[in-house]
């Protein structure tokens, strides 16, 4: 039997059916990627803002070509600039989680940095010699045709959809990697053809019988599978906000769960 989701689940909303199921105390010790970019290590920071860009760049780069209707190459411009800009300038440490949510906060950094430069001739002459980040341009605007065909939609929504399914995306590449150097190829695969798959009227006999499996087979690997696909997202989701109360919020919001403190 699948595991029932909430109604109110974002997870849910993006056709994955593991969002109501039983979740392990996730730890809120670490510190958050706001406070380690914001440490005096020079490394550390780096390091953090690696991690902050690495969850942004794809969203940041289908809202400038929906919203600012930039062509292809200017927005990838535009993007590696501005990373290489709110590193150089520490955009990110003037962040006041009393005034936004961290996303929205990066998200009006964005358009404030197009507004003044909004071409792209300017904007690479930003970033202080900055070294480019090596970003996938070209999947991401293979991902983003339907966006283009689609009428126009609030900016705040949008950036927030597309940091999410980034957000998906990189927990499901990370658990393929994971899952495929473990041994555990079998649990991912129940995992993609049942989760991401989504058919529907799909149930675990048909996937048993697909797979070459039993019921019991397939019950455990799903479990385990959506155990470790909420651990990552959890732990790439620390990466994009910026306090503790908004991790808690999102995680709610992503997988309709209160996460323990």
């Amino acid at each position: 039997m699948a595991i029932a989701t909430s109604g109110r689940s974002e997870a849910a909303r993006h056709g994955s059916r593991y969002a109501g199921a039983r979740v392990l105390p996730f730890p809120l010790t670490r510190r958050s990627v706001i406070d380690r970019i914001r440490s005096g290590d020079a490394e550390a920071r780096q390091l953090a803002f690696g991690t902050l860009a690495a969850g942004y760049w794809r969203p940041s780069y289908h809202y400038v070509r929906v919203r600012w209707h930039l062509p292809q190459e200017d927005a990838e411009d535009v993007v590696q600039a501005f990373f290489a800009t709110a590193f150089e300038k520490r955009y990110v440490e003037r962040f006041d989680p009393a005034k936004a949510k961290f996303r929205t906060f990066l998200r009006t950094c964005l358009d404030r940095f197009i507004q003044n430069d909004r071409k792209a001739e300017r904007a690479l002459k930003r970033g202080g010699g900055a070294a480019p980040l090596s970003l996938d341009f070209p999947g991401a605007e293979r991902d983003l045709a339907e966006h283009l065909r689609a009428p126009a939609v609030d900016p705040d929504a949008f950036f927030r959809e597309e940091t999410i399914r980034g957000l998906f995306a990189r927990t499901v590449e990370i658990m393929r990697s994971e899952f495929t150097a473990g041994g555990r190829a079998r649990a991912f695969r129940a995992f993609e053809r049942y989760d991401l798959a989504g058919e529907t009227g799909a149930s675990y006999a048909t996937l048993a019988a697909e797979l070459g499996l039993t019921v019991a087979q397939v019950t455990n690997d799903l479990y385990a599978a959506r155990r470790r696909f909420r651990e990552i997202a959890l732990d790439q989701l620390r990466g994009l906000v910026g306090t503790d109360d908004e991790f808690r919020s999102e995680a709610r919001d992503l997988f309709g769960f209160e996460v323990p403190d």
